[in-house]
């Protein structure tokens, strides 16, 4: 009876050691959670990649890539990546110094002979933006229209310098279209072969491409901007013009494995020495509707990739939350943002207009058709001298003089407050 009852009370030890353990919910439902709030009030329409200590651990579409006919996001769906460009152009330029085809000390004039003070532009200036070349040197009819970086750089030919070369810093899409074009001349190959042939090919990236004007790109995802409770279309752009700086399209798979690659040192170690600081990558861009953003942090053990396909605040609001959710920890969950707007608000739009900086930085005011916007995204007004920013959840703040005239506004959005003055 003993020795029965000894072997039943083993049994039941074995029985419970063997059940079960229940797991402790994972970060993919707060994740899925706090970017679902944004989601369903078509506040957030894109595909966000999250990992873990290296691995992949969410990966989930949101919204639409084609409003016009309702055909959703996947996870396979291809969206411009803005300015995640660039650092892709960097290492196709690292690529040809460490071929001896091209050295950081060489002056633009060796490639482009007849290019305007050419002889003082260094290839480093055009890599960290230092030559003084504008960011932007085209007209909004020009950007419809096909381009290549041999155009571009007779575009910057005729452009004033912001700043003597090498004497300042100002961030500049169009010296890294001139970079491009300087890439194609050392290296005799057209600059989406090149990044083909450096980037593409080597971190393993089969759905990533350069934009190609008039071409019909598969999963392709169309851009929109967030107006209040609907969205808009945005203008047409043959994206062409950015070939360099911000003409790559790619899923976000492609574009977390980019970042992953960079900090896995793939690339080699010149690389990451310009591109992995304390162990992290990270990058961004926006252009039009299209928002990207990619970090990897290999001290805190996470990674992601947002791309999106709506020019909305709440962008920056889920990249803030992304490496804590990621991680574990409790996010608090803000409202969706619902300004009365009031468009009944009667301010004479001509006060606001010119340009507005902040160190370097610096923006366009504009008033169109009665509508005011901040470069190409409208404000919606909220009051006297008082307007309202979906793009990025901000409120403005027209401040006025002595005189009455506007000296300024204040930006209070998602990213924090800043002051601009007027020019």
């Amino acid at each position: 009876m003993r020795s029965s009852l000894r072997m039943f009370i083993i049994l039941l030890v074995l029985a419970a050691s063997a059940a079960p353990i229940r797991a402790q919910p994972g970060p993919e439902k707060a994740i899925d959670d706090f970017i679902s709030t944004y989601a369903k009030e078509g506040h957030f329409s894109g595909v966000v990649v999250a990992a873990k200590d290296g691995n992949v651990i969410f990966e989930k579409a949101y919204g639409l890539a084609s409003a016009e006919h309702t055909v959703p996001n996947a996870l396979n769906t291809k969206f411009l990546i803005a300015s995640i460009t660039k650092p892709m152009t960097a290492v196709v330029l690292i690529r040809a110094i460490e071929a001896g085809k091209i050295r950081l000390d060489d002056k633009l004039s060796k490639y482009v002979p007849d290019f305007p003070r050419g002889d003082e532009i260094t290839i480093e200036m055009l890599s960290r933006h230092t030559s003084g070349i504008p960011h932007r040197v085209t007209s909004p009819s020009e950007e419809t229209e096909p381009s290549s970086p041999a155009i571009m750089v007779e575009r910057a030919k005729k452009a004033k310098l912001e700043f003597d070369p090498g004497t300042g810093n100002l961030y500049s899409s169009t010296g890294y279209a001139v970079l491009a074009r300087v890439l194609e001349i050392a290296l005799g190959k057209r600059f989406p072969e090149l990044l083909e042939e450096h980037v593409f090919s080597p971190a393993g990236l089969k759905d990533s491409m350069d934009f190609q004007t008039g071409a019909v790109i598969e999963r392709r995802a169309e851009d929109y901007l967030l107006e209040g409770e609907h969205w808009t279309t945005t203008p047409l752009m043959d994206y062409s013009f950015l070939a360099g700086a911000g003409s790559v399209m790619a899923t976000a798979r492609d574009v977390y494995t980019f970042g992953k690659t960079m900090t896995d040192g793939k690339f080699g170690e010149i690389v990451s020495a310009n591109f992995v600081r304390n162990g992290v990558f990270a990058s961004n861009g926006s252009t039009s509707g299209w928002r990207a953003n990619v970090r990897i942090d290999t001290n805190r053990g996470f990674g992601y990739a947002l791309l999106s396909n709506l020019g909305s605040g709440a962008n920056d609001v889920i990249i803030r939350a992304l490496p804590d959710l990621i991680t574990g920890k409790q996010v608090e969950r803000t409202p969706v943002p619902k300004p009365a707007v009031d468009r009944k608000v009667k301010n004479d739009l001509s006060d606001y207009t010119g340009r507005y900086k902040l160190g370097n930085s610096g923006f366009e005011i504009l008033a169109k058709n009665d509508v005011l916007y901040a470069g190409a995204y409208k404000l919606l007004p909220l009051g006297k001298d008082r307007f309202y920013s979906f793009w990025s959840y901000a409120e403005i703040s027209f401040e006025r003089g002595e005189d009455g005239k506007v000296k300024g506004l204040k930006w209070s959005g998602s990213g924090g407050d800043s002051e601009w003055v007027r020019q």
